[in-house]
């Protein structure tokens, strides 16, 4: 993990720099056996006092700088009382989520405006207006509190021209307890974010930076720093939150987003657990690797593995393999429902695996990418050997290699898919643009299941440099068959800015 590298090189950096800073002092110099400790929250700085024997005073010039360096190192440790692992604000703005010892506070503000152009000349529109605010406190013995506040509207059109509802939010998307010890273990628990790789919380998952607008969870979750180069998370999450619902309910995105599971109804589950570890044995190679249990749904297990390789100046590839399998669990909703073209037959059992691999060479400031997944399990299985995705369904904030905008493999069935991207950074990274081209051919199950689709994508992002004012836009468009919903474009313009 990035933070976990710079932890481990600030280390190196740390030693250096006092070792040079005692070379270089005059030969009377005495080092005096004094430690001055500096406690944050249980978290201890230590540095050794340089006494020059002509003065008195004690010169600190040097135990400053030592300080100041170990301070950045726990800035960019994922444990560490100046990280806030629940900041929703640095996620989506894109930044990293790290301040000062003493508590933060942000108020983020993002306009949303979208609209879905059906070429059967049906149009939908929806807008967005959302503003949040968020603050977690200084800590005390370890602890903090924290939470935000999430208000706005959403515009949409209700299926008559020119005929729309509005949907009001006020509500309390975060209100958590958050315990570290000693930059080794954090927990936290109440309405939380989480960004794992198959249970996130959409917006805030690293990467996503085109909303304020978070789907939180109700549980508790922990994090242990085994080594600097292997972090351990886990979680326990029982209820779910879906904007622009104003209240935690214990349903999921296949409640509400339709698709093959669209005769669920209001069946329930009681929620999710997960266990996944980060390791980075070399600052070059990265493995992600979870267990999920979707209660009533099924049993994930997950690995990617990515490897970077530097060849020159500027120039680099980058390489990623990643699997997961599934089984059902508990009284799994899947097999218990129907198709959604049939009165008789339900869909299936979950049986399903997948497979990815991307290749990437970065040259500069631009990256391009070739990606391929393969979904696929026994005939009668759940859509021929889909997987299923309760919390990323309908959303695309899914790991596979394949995803781009509005579609993922995940979603649609067995099958496979494939991605060609361009990557683009302009003027100090301040401007990026991406261009992408993806397919997806799916093993058709049921009479209104797409068995291709073809996605173009254009995304344009600017930040105003020394500010956190975003302006982000993306173009899509999607090739379908009618009996699917046919082809529509989706552009969307979206402002973000945080005091």
């Amino acid at each position: 993990m990035i933070m976990t590298r710079l932890a481990t090189k600030y280390s190196f950096i740390i030693f250096f720099v006092l070792f040079i800073s005692v070379a270089e002092a005059d030969e009377s110099a005495v080092i005096s056996s004094d430690i001055i400790e500096i406690n944050e929250s249980g978290h201890k700085v230590k540095y050794k006092r340089i006494k020059e024997p002509s003065q008195e005073a004690i010169d600190n010039s040097q135990a400053e700088a030592g300080e100041d360096i170990d301070i950045e190192t726990l800035k960019n440790a994922y444990i560490s009382p100046y990280n806030y692992t629940q900041d929703p604000i640095a996620y989506n703005m894109g930044t990293s989520s790290v301040a000062g010892p003493n508590g933060t506070y942000h108020v983020g503000l993002s306009q949303i405006n979208t609209t879905n152009i059906n070429l059967n000349s049906q149009n939908e529109a929806r807008f967005d207006a959302t503003v949040e605010a968020w603050g977690q406190t200084q800590r005390w013995g370890g602890f903090a509190l924290g939470g935000a506040l999430q208000s706005g509207a959403v515009v949409e059109q209700t299926g008559q021209p020119n005929t729309y509802g509005t949907t009001g939010i006020l509500f309390p998307t975060q209100a958590y307890a958050d315990w570290e010890y000693k930059d080794v273990f954090e927990i936290t628990g109440g309405n939380i974010l989480l960004t794992t790789p198959w249970v996130n919380s959409i917006s805030s998952f690293p990467g996503a930076t085109y909303a304020n607008q978070n789907n939180t969870y109700q549980g508790v979750t922990a994090n242990l720093q085994i080594m600097p180069n292997l972090l351990v998370t886990g979680f326990r999450v029982f209820s779910y939150l879906q904007f622009p619902d104003n209240g935690f309910y214990s349903t999921t995105l296949y409640n509400t987003m339709g698709g093959p599971m669209q005769n669920i109804g209001s069946a329930s589950t009681p929620g999710a657990t997960g266990a996944g570890a980060i390791w980075s044995p070399s600052k070059n190679y990265t493995l992600n690797a979870w267990f999920y249990q979707f209660y009533d749904y099924a049993d994930m297990w997950y690995a990617d593995n990515n490897y970077h390789v530097p060849l020159a100046n500027d120039v680099s590839f980058d390489f990623g393999i990643q699997a997961l399998t599934q089984n059902a669990n508990g009284s799994s909703i899947p097999a218990n429902t129907l198709m959604p073209d049939s009165t008789t037959q339900n869909l299936g059992g979950v049986s399903g695996n997948a497979f990815g691999l991307k290749w990437a060479i970065n040259v500069g400031h631009n990256t391009v990418t070739l990606a391929y997944n393969n979904v696929f399990g026994a005939s009668g299985s759940y859509l021929n050997g889909g997987i299923v995705t309760p919390y990323t369904y309908g959303l695309e904030t899914d790991p596979l290699y394949t995803t781009p905008a509005l579609n993922s493999i995940a979603e649609l069935g067995s099958g496979s898919a494939y991605l060609i991207k361009d990557s683009m950074a302009f003027l100090d990274n301040s401007l990026k643009a991406s261009l992408a081209f993806s397919q997806f051919f799916v093993n058709q199950v049921y009479a209104t299941q797409a068995n291709q689709i073809t996605e173009y994508d254009a995304a344009l992002q600017y930040t105003i440099p020394h500010t956190t004012l975003n302006f982000w836009s993306r173009l899509v468009y999607v090739s379908q068959p009618d009996y699917a919903g046919g082809s529509f474009l989706q552009p969307r313009l979206i402002v973000n800015y945080t005091f």
